[in-house]
Parts: C-alpha cells; sequence; structure tokens
C-alpha cells in the first residue's frame, strides 16, 4: 500500500467588489484529476514538519506567505488504483495570505492559482476534499 502525507493552506479574503474568496489552485494536466481545482498544498518531503511543508507549498504555488497557521481539520482517504491501494492523509491548516497570487513552480503540479470567490465555487471542478473543506467552513 502506498501512502501519502499532505498539508494545505485554506486561506480566505473578502474582496469589496465580489465578496468572500478562497484562494485555490487548479491542477495541471500531466497530474491526477487534471484541471480540477483544490487548496494549495502538497506532498511532504523527508524531515519536514507539517508547518515547513505548508509554508513550502503555499509559497511554490501562490508566491504568498503563508502566516499565523492554525490546525482546521485532518482528512484521510483511500482508493484502488492502477498502481494498487492508496492511502492519503490530507492535514488543513487555516492560514492567513495577501497578494497577487502566481504559481513559482514551473512543471510542478499547479497550473494555475487565483483567489476564487464563493459565488463561483459551485461552476469549478473540484478535488472532494476541497468539498469537505467547503462544507466545514460553511458549518464554522
Amino acid at each position: 500500500m502506498r501512502t501519502r502525507v499532505s498539508v494545505y493552506g485554506l486561506a480566505t479574503d473578502t474582496c469589496p467588489q465580489k465578496g468572500p474568496r478562497v484562494l485555490l489552485t487548479q491542477l495541471a494536466e500531466h497530474c491526477y484529476r487534471p484541471g480540477c481545482w483544490t487548496l494549495p498544498g502538497g506532498g511532504m518531503d523527508f524531515g519536514e514538519s507539517t508547518e515547513q511543508t505548508l509554508l513550502r507549498e503555499v509559497h511554490e504555488e501562490s508566491a504568498l506567505h503563508a502566516t499565523e497557521p492554525e490546525l482546521f481539520h485532518v482528512h484521510a482517504f483511500s482508493e484502488q488504483t492502477k498502481r494498487g491501494p492508496f492511502q492519503a492523509v490530507q492535514i488543513v491548516y487555516r492560514i492567513q495570505a495577501q497578494g497577487e497570487p502566481r504559481v513559482l513552480e514551473v512543471g510542478g503540479s499547479t497550473g494555475a492559482v487565483a483567489w476564487v470567490p464563493f459565488s463561483e465555487l459551485n461552476e469549478l471542478p473540484k478535488v472532494p476534499m476541497l468539498d469537505v473543506i467547503l462544507e466545514m467552513l460553511a458549518l464554522r
């Protein structure tokens, strides 16, 4: 069985013209679930803490600096893949981030990054974890 531990940042803000919005990344065409939107984040490198992974991944995928990380949710799922059983543990931190995002890591898993208004979320293809997080966010 393969296991992947990954860490993600949940950043929200309010734009005067568009209302509440969330920072999202779109998976590149060569990735699993290409074109789907997710939170900025990714897999842990050997020796990293979850907070180090969070800061590195958010910066690589958005050019923004995450601050004030606070654990929000731990999501896990398993599925059968072509390569056999797969287990994922996805750790989500609530973060602060400001500015206009842009993808720094060229050729990586991120094809695009944007502040997405909540009013547009239903129109986007999303990874399953994002639906779980958005539902939780509505309840908090």
